[in-house]
């Protein structure tokens, strides 16, 4: 009583006993507003133990802390909104002990790093006054960020607080693994990936398939994960690839996505167009269609135990199995008129999102265990 029901058509057989494990009883609950106000950052940490969120208050815009561990909330900043135009999440960094905000002020992109532990921010630009239009970590250093101007890549030190450049190209995106730099390059009617391990002047390169708006994802180590952001393709190829000098040989998987989310041991994906909702394993190769909707899916992820994924519609919340035997269990676990970015902790014990419901509007949590 008060869970949803889980089905199954299970095969006995005589004198063998069948096995179903990992079942999951969702609670049936209704939402509580946790956060009250108007709500415009919402982003999670990759350990799903902290959210940074922003609350609007007539001219000014809190930036908080929730953790979630202790259930604590902290001011962060507060900016003043007659001053900039925008404010958004950028990027955690690689330890998650540090965050970046980008704020929109007319045409200039200025930068926040926050400090996670001690709640203080540092100014990108009392660093440098380069205007950035992106601007990545190093994906194994909270020490380095990498930042590009018109065409050139440059290379902030938030240590000795120096920036310098380190290549010039037509770069349309990158990532910055270790010492070794991955980048898109569009030239007329060609696209390319190219890689450069830094203090080293040689550049590979290889022709990416028809010229298009290529962007570099998270990925695995010896993995490129690209998705074509025009035709909404997705591209995971091995790093062998610059060896080969022939993408096509090295493709591992190409399918229709607009987004991807890896398990924490990055080796199960979940992808997804608007309409359909897929799986892929690294180690077996299985690529598994879970499911297609009449809604536009605008995101999922993995339920911490990697055997259910939550995904969000514009007006549900819900939760299907991977189990590819059987009907799965398909479980809406929320509904309403409208809602935005959806949020689960670490145990998979409550979801957070942002919505309104009736007069109350703000991040509201949903215990589903």
């Amino acid at each position: 009583e008060g869970y949803y029901s889980w089905f199954k058509e299970i095969d006995v057989k005589s004198s063998l006993t069948a096995f179903y494990q990992d079942v999951i009883l969702f609670k049936k609950n209704l939402p509580v507003l946790r956060i009250e106000g108007e709500v415009n950052i919402l982003n999670i940490s990759p350990s799903q133990e902290k959210i940074i969120y922003s609350l609007i208050k007539d001219n000014t815009e809190q930036l908080r802390l929730l953790n979630l561990n202790n259930d604590s909330d902290f001011l962060i900043h507060d900016f003043n909104r007659k001053t900039y135009n925008d404010l958004h999440f950028a990027q955690w960094a690689p330890s998650q002990n540090k965050a970046l905000i980008k704020q929109r002020i007319g045409d200039f992109d200025k930068y926040l790093i926050i400090d996670i532990e001690t709640l203080k921010t540092k100014e990108l630009f009392d660093i440098t006054r380069l205007n950035f239009s992106q601007i990545n970590w190093n994906n194994k250093d909270d020490n380095h960020l990498y930042a590009l101007r018109k065409r050139v890549l440059h290379q902030i030190d938030l240590i000795d607080n120096l920036t310098k450049p380190l290549l010039s190209d037509y770069i349309s995106d990158f990532r910055v693994e270790g010492d070794t730099i991955y980048y898109i390059t569009k030239l007329g009617n060609e696209s390319f990936l190219n890689r450069k391990v830094l203090n080293v002047d040689q550049v590979e390169k290889i022709k990416l398939p028809s010229p298009s708006n290529y962007t570099l994802q998270s990925s695995p180590a010896d993995l490129i994960v690209l998705i074509d952001d025009k035709n909404q393709e997705l591209f995971i190829v091995s790093e062998k690839v610059f060896d080969s000098k022939n993408i096509e040989n090295e493709i591992i998987l190409q399918a229709n996505a607009k987004n991807i989310y890896w398990s924490k041991n990055k080796q199960d994906l979940i992808y997804h167009n608007d309409f359909e909702l897929w799986t892929y394993n690294l180690t077996s190769k299985q690529n598994e269609l879970v499911n297609r909707y009449g809604q536009v899916i605008n995101q999922a992820f993995w339920y911490p135990r990697n055997k259910y994924i939550v995904y969000q519609t514009q007006n549900a919340i819900k939760t299907i199995e991977t189990e590819s035997q059987g009907v799965k269990n398909d479980l809406t676990l929320i509904e309403l008129g409208q809602l935005a970015k959806a949020v689960i902790d670490r145990t998979g014990k409550n979801i957070y999102f942002q919505a309104q419901i009736g007069n109350q509007q703000g991040i509201f949590k949903l215990e589903i265990q």
